[in-house]
C-alpha cells in the first residue's frame, strides 16, 4: 500500500494553519491579531476625548488682583458673540444691544433684587467683552436698584483659595 485510500485519495496531514501555505505568509498571519488589537486601542484612544467632554459654555474670565468679595445670590454671565453681547441671568438670555431685551433684563434684575433684598450682583464676564458693554450692563443694574457690582476673576487651577 502506498498510503492511498480505497478510492485512490491521498491523505492530507492535518498540521494546522501555520504549517501549510507559503513560507513568507506565515509571519503576516501571526501578526494579524496584534495589528487588530493595535487598531482597536487606537480607536478607543481617539474617541475617549469625546466621551469625557461635558456640555456647556466655555469662557475666559479676565484676571484681576483683588481677592475680597461680597456673598451674593444674584449672578449674571456676560459673553461676547459675533455682532452682539449676551447676558445670562436667571436661566434667561438677554441681548445688550436690543432695547426690548435690555428693558426686560432691567425688570428681571429689579424683581429678583427686591424679592431677595439684595443690593449686589456678581458678574462673570469673559475677557473678550468690551468695556463699553460692561458699562451698559452696569447702567442697567444701577437703574434696576442694585448698589454694587462684583466682577469675578478666573483663578488658576493650581492656586489655593
Amino acid at each position: 500500500m502506498t498510503g492511498r485510500g480505497e478510492l485512490g485519495w491521498a491523505r492530507r496531514s492535518n498540521a494546522g494553519r501555520m504549517r501549510s501555505g507559503v513560507d513568507w505568509v506565515r509571519p503576516f498571519v501571526a501578526a494579524v491579531p496584534w495589528v487588530t488589537l493595535g487598531i482597536l486601542l487606537l480607536m478607543l484612544h481617539l474617541i475617549s476625548g469625546t466621551l469625557t467632554r461635558a456640555e456647556g459654555v466655555l469662557f475666559d474670565l479676565p484676571e484681576a488682583g483683588m481677592r475680597d468679595g461680597v456673598a451674593t445670590k444674584l449672578v449674571a454671565l456676560v459673553l461676547p458673540v459675533p455682532r452682539e453681547t449676551l447676558v445670562f441671568f436667571d436661566d434667561t438670555r438677554y441681548v445688550l444691544g436690543d432695547d426690548q431685551s435690555a428693558s426686560a433684563l432691567e425688570s428681571a434684575l429689579s424683581d429678583r433684587s427686591s424679592k431677595l433684598s439684595e443690593t449686589a450682583i456678581l458678574v462673570l464676564a469673559d475677557r473678550r467683552v468690551a468695556v463699553g458693554e460692561l458699562m451698559k450692563f452696569a447702567g442697567i443694574a444701577r437703574r434696576s436698584g442694585l448698589k454694587s457690582i462684583l466682577f469675578a476673576e478666573k483663578r488658576d487651577e493650581g492656586e489655593a483659595e
